[in-house]
């Protein structure tokens, strides 16, 4: 019997690079098969400080989700309401998101660093 799809959603903020090493393209709605899956993301907004400035960019390095995925299971990530350019320094020096299952059962996660996840792997 073939696997159901299973899928992770992401805000506007948040790019999926890749998961499992592989490239996936610039989407909001990211397929994803059965077992663990590690998900690398990169946050950036666009923040203007008044109506004549062009805005500037803030932008995270590579950033580690790694999620147990079920069959026919549809993720969700959600990051804080941020508001500005210093609010959402604030959320990556501690990028925590929300991860929600079916809509349902939301969990706050933190997102690893390369080094962290490195880390991680080396002490299991």
């Amino acid at each position: 019997m073939p696997a159901q799809a299973s899928s992770i959603t992401v805000p506007d903020s948040i790019i999926v690079e890749t998961v499992n090493g592989q490239n996936v393209g610039l989407k909001n709605i990211i397929g994803l098969s059965h077992g663990q899956q590690l998900v690398e993301i990169q946050y950036r907004d666009l923040f203007q400080d008044n109506a004549d400035d062009s805005g500037h960019w803030v932008r995270s390095g590579a950033l580690y989700l790694t999620l147990e995925v079920a069959d026919n299971q549809h993720y969700k990530l959600t990051t804080p309401d941020i508001f500005s350019a210093d609010e959402a320094k604030n959320f990556l020096n501690n990028p925590e998101i929300t991860l929600s299952v079916n809509g349902q059962s939301d969990n706050n996660v933190v997102l690893l660093t390369s080094s962290q996840l490195l880390t991680q792997l080396v002490l299991r």
